[in-house]
């Protein structure tokens, strides 16, 4: 992609916004759309810098504001693109993978008559409807799979009681 490129962890500042209005959705199911983004770069020994990089992410899972990313960056022109694949916050691929193994640990449990392995789609905290702290309407069932429940516009932790016993809140 790049000339001289590197790999650097980077700050996400701000969504900037869609580049266009088309929406990719890629054989998996999974619609892409290209969004804009102003980053901090962190190289390691060397001066951050500030930069707006364009990168193609899923919609439902992409960077937000303050998300600590990696980018691949060309030193000259400091073209800064993140890197989805193989982040298991936003990569659609390592999703799947994890729901692969987590139905063939549910199949192997079924035939051995072990105990079920803990359902991800079932929730593992009971939050408010409300946040408490900007008043905002929190998207529960998102909420409560999370393993860091947060209300979306003021990013500020949501109290909660663990669902299931024996877990800490």
């Amino acid at each position: 992609m790049f000339d001289k490129q590197a790999q650097a962890q980077a700050l996400v500042l701000e969504e900037l916004g869609v580049e266009g209005s088309k929406v990719h959705t890629d054989i998996h199911g999974v619609d892409w759309n290209h969004y804009r983004y102003a980053v901090e770069v962190r190289p390691e020994g060397e001066a951050p810098f500030r930069v707006e990089s364009e990168t193609k992410v899923p919609v439902n899972t992409r960077p937000k504001r303050g998300d600590l990313v990696t980018v691949d960056y060309e030193h000259k022109s400091q073209k800064t693109e993140i890197r989805i694949e193989g982040d298991e916050r936003y990569d659609p691929g390592v999703f799947r993978e994890k729901w692969k193994k987590e139905e063939a640990a549910r199949e192997h449990a079924l035939r051995s008559g072990t105990p079920l392995p803990h359902a991800p789609d079932e929730p593992r905290w009971t939050v408010p409807a409300k946040c408490p702290e900007c008043g905002a309407r929190v998207d529960q069932a998102a909420a409560e799979a999370s393993q860091d429940p947060r209300c979306e516009y003021c990013e500020q932790p949501l109290p909660r009681i663990p669902a299931r016993a024996g877990e800490l809140a």
